[in-house]
């Protein structure tokens, strides 16, 4: 008997949406590009490292079957040749990328578990990247981060993983006046919007898909200096980011507030490695419209107090784990319809050192999907001093491509403007004690605001 729920409706709302897609573009694939250093390692070792820690990963060894209430994870044992496989590369500047645009496009087998691992070499004179892939329906960010860290980590007790949650398990019954304020925080941001249709540029299936990278010490900066966290730092650049690209392309957005659906995870020690998503997709209405950046922070900080409650949390947990399957399966439903549909931004911090053998993991690049109805989703891992974000763009955005350098350089400005909240020390990380930059600031705006994107690099 399996130790984990069935499938729930929002696993098989994604494979719904996969079916929607008019292109493979808008598929429910996600994962990540490890990049390493180090000598390529032979194929037959690394699936025979793989098979060794299958028992700790159910999620890579079954299969959602059936739809609606008959839906169920079955066991099936992955092929190793088909799943992990390997894949010369060109040597041009961009050719990685253009690989994995590639590879994002291949369908499942059926019957097969949902997941690949393919490894990438010939990109770089002095190492070799692992391109990992999976099914949304089976594994989400926080799956996914959990079975890099097992794969590619020290062996960790099921608490010690980077992104589980904590707090929520045994679960609490709520309290009756913290379910009051859930439900109504949850009903005020459920109206719809319409702020992505558009008769002129009606939403498509084709996409852009695109990375850009900072230094995680600018979020930090930034978050120490105003007393946010890094998550609000990364979806403020992201608000004023899209804010100033709607300016001239997508003047209904221009003026208003952003509402972008932020995934809460939900999931906690003892579901480590099971299939399936444990989250709970929560809509925040980021600031729009002109204004100075400290004053963005300070209210995307604002709108995004209650989903760092630990109450807000355990209602979500209970709406997850505890409403009948019709009721959760029309709350789900409702929440996907046209007119509701919005940005989708998520954020993962990975804490723990990773290799393969000798070869060392020196950056994560996530990868997200973007359904149908979904006109752009962000998803951003920081590791090892770098944050590095995915852009997929529904290319039907006029001029959508310059985001990411739109995201970075909003990064760069909240550095630039951090200054100390009352009662935090007089000279904040990234600041000298009469309140200017440090030269280490200094250098990471630089850095910021000369390095191109991989979209800048295809305009030149």
């Amino acid at each position: 008997m399996n130790r984990f729920p069935d499938p729930s409706p929002a696993d098989l709302v994604m494979v719904k949406a996969e079916q929607l897609a008019e292109h493979l573009d808008a598929n429910s694939t996600v994962g990540v590009v490890l990049h390493l250093t180090g000598d390529v390692p032979d194929l037959a070792a690394l699936r025979e490292h793989v098979t060794a820690r299958l028992a700790d990963l159910p999620c890579l060894t079954h299969v959602l079957t059936g739809d609606g209430q008959t839906a169920r994870w079955m066991p099936a044992a992955p092929d190793m040749a088909r799943h992990v496989r390997d894949r010369q590369v060109a040597g041009a500047p961009e050719a990685l990328e253009e690989t994995v645009r590639l590879l994002l496009q291949e369908p499942w087998t059926a019957g097969a578990p949902a997941w690949r691992m393919i490894l990438l070499h010939g990109h770089t004179p002095d190492g070799f990247a692992l391109l990992y892939l999976t099914h949304h329906a089976v594994q989400d960010g926080v799956n996914i981060v959990t079975i890099m860290e097992t794969l590619f980590g020290p062996r960790l007790l099921p608490e010690q993983f980077s992104v589980l949650t904590r707090g929520i398990c045994p679960i609490p019954r709520p309290r009756l006046c913290q379910v009051l304020r859930s439900t109504v925080n949850l009903l005020r941001h459920a109206r719809r919007h319409r702020l992505w249709q558009s008769a002129s540029h009606p939403l498509s299936s084709r996409r852009h898909t695109m990375w850009t990278q900072a230094p995680s010490a600018c979020l930090r900066t930034a978050a120490h200096a105003a007393g946010a966290s890094t998550n609000d730092v990364y979806l403020t650049a992201v608000a004023h980011a899209i804010t100033q690209w709607a300016e001239d392309a997508w003047p209904r957005a221009a003026g208003v507030p952003i509402p972008v659906l932020v995934p809460v995870n939900l999931r906690t020690p003892d579901e480590a490695g099971a299939p399936g998503n444990r989250l709970f997709l929560a809509r925040v209405d980021l600031p729009g419209g002109a204004m100075p950046m400290g004053r963005r922070l300070a209210r995307a900080q604002a709108v995004t107090t209650p989903l760092k409650s630990a109450g807000h949390r355990t209602v979500l947990r209970a709406a997850l784990t505890r409403l009948p399957q019709p009721l959760l399966q029309r709350l789900v439903a409702a929440s996907t319809v046209p007119g509701r549909l919005t940005v989708c931004a998520s954020y993962l911090v990975v804490r723990r050192r990773l290799h393969y053998g000798e070869a060392a993991v020196r950056r994560i690049d996530p990868i997200i999907c973007c359904p149908p109805g979904v006109p752009m989703a962000i998803a951003a891992v920081s590791y090892e001093g770098t944050t590095s974000a995915c852009f997929r763009i529904d290319q039907a955005l006029p001029g959508a491509d310059s985001l990411p350098a739109r995201w970075r350089q909003a990064l760069a400005d909240l550095v630039a403007t951090a200054s100390p909240v009352p009662g935090c020390d007089p000279a904040p990380a990234g600041r000298t004690p009469d309140g200017r930059a440090t030269p280490v600031v200094r250098a990471l705006l630089t850095w910021l605001s000369r390095r191109p994107t991989a979209a800048d690099t295809r305009r030149r």
